[in-house]
């Protein structure tokens, strides 16, 4: 008898398809695609469909199947998502003064320290087209855009697999302009922690991961950082208008024109 995988014990096992049927993010043919339960979490992560709730839920599955295996009575399968719900917006209850007391993360862009360059990326999307869109910024100390680009390329599996990609275009445009003292700076998590971490454990990537970090050890000073989007503007502004441009297009010391407001809004907020 083959060994049931995690991703079938917790996700695509035919008990749990009420489970997952009742709650439209979650249940979408392209993620019953996804060859392992790492490569799900990191597109749910990446396409932010309901993440906290979706772990609750699966921590439930889990644990009802152990209570199960011990001869305990489990928790029936229609209730798990509600239970899942309240015990979040427990956790959250609980957790709140906490947060509020901790240093709250930027809410905008910051700007590197002196003679570094931020290298800022992001990917988008278009189904319909069968494509992506990446886009990269590169700003100094002082917020001057250095050089951005923006590029096409064939739509990938995952989503997460499109900010990989992304990611090590920037950290090619950077080389290939002489910027070779930076951060790089990108709104997707689960990425960035898999960077500093030198995770390969998400198959799906893990071969763009091994490609930015050799890129990497050619940078004199290098780090990388998560943001939210409202803090990658730019960069996520230009990977939404790549479908209009050639398949590679690159501006020295500017930005597409489309979205010069969007660079003016971001150096108001920093005055």
């Amino acid at each position: 008898m083959q060994q049931e995988d995690t991703l079938h014990a917790l996700y695509l096992c035919p008990k749990l398809e009420e489970i997952w049927l009742s709650v439209q993010a979650w249940n979408q043919h392209s993620l019953r695609q996804i060859k392992s339960f790492d490569d799900l979490m990191g597109c749910i992560l990446a396409e932010n469909r309901d993440p906290e709730l979706f772990a609750m839920v699966v921590w439930a599955v889990w644990k009802r199947r152990n209570d199960m295996r011990v001869g305990k009575r489990g928790e029936n399968l229609p209730n798990l998502v509600q239970l899942a719900r309240t015990r979040l917006h427990e956790f959250l209850l609980h957790n709140y003064a906490e947060t509020a007391a901790t240093d709250r993360p930027s809410m905008q862009w910051q700007p590197p320290a002196h003679q570094q360059y931020k290298i800022n990326f992001d990917g988008a999307l278009f189904k319909d087209e069968n494509q992506a869109g990446i886009g990269v910024v590169i700003r100094d100390s002082k917020g001057e855009v250095m050089v951005s680009l923006a590029q096409r390329l064939p739509l990938p599996s995952t989503a997460i697999e499109v900010e990989a990609l992304a990611a090590r275009r920037a950290m090619e445009l950077a080389l290939e302009t002489g910027l070779n003292k930076g951060v790089l700076e990108g709104d997707s998590q689960i990425l960035m922690n898999a960077l500093k971490s030198n995770s390969h454990s998400l198959a799906q990537f893990g071969h763009i991961i091994k490609d930015i970090q050799y890129l990497a050890s050619s940078f004199s000073i290098i780090s990388f950082s998560h943001v939210r989007r409202h803090c990658n503007t730019i960069a996520h502004s230009i990977a939404r208008r790549a479908l209009s441009f050639s398949s590679l297009q690159v501006w020295m010391e500017d930005v597409p024109p489309e979205i010069a407001d969007v660079l003016q809004a971001d150096f108001h907020s920093l005055s």
